[in-house]
């Protein structure tokens, strides 16, 4: 299994004031593995160090985790270069 890191970027559905409670509620549907902020513009950022098979596993776990825990945040963009670690 390798390592893989990407950023994922969302727009909250509502803004929030609460940033740990966020990252709380982020790792509590598997996102462990995720560093967050929140850029100038107010979107959300996180930035991943995911263990996988593949990157497309990697990604697409992410994805479904972060979903789970935010089902309003809208999926902006997402960044790799999917180098292994």
């Amino acid at each position: 299994m390798m390592e893989f890191a990407f950023t994922l970027r969302y727009r909250l559905g509502m803004p929030c004031r609460d940033y740990n409670a966020l990252a709380e509620q982020l790792a509590a549907s598997g996102c462990d593995d995720v560093w967050v902020s929140v850029n100038r513009a107010g979107y959300l950022v996180l930035a991943f160090l995911r263990p996988a098979e593949t990157p497309s596993v990697a990604l697409s776990h992410a994805i479904a985790d972060v979903q789970r825990a935010l089902p309003s945040a809208e999926l902006i963009d997402i960044r790799s270069d999917f180098m292994a670690n």
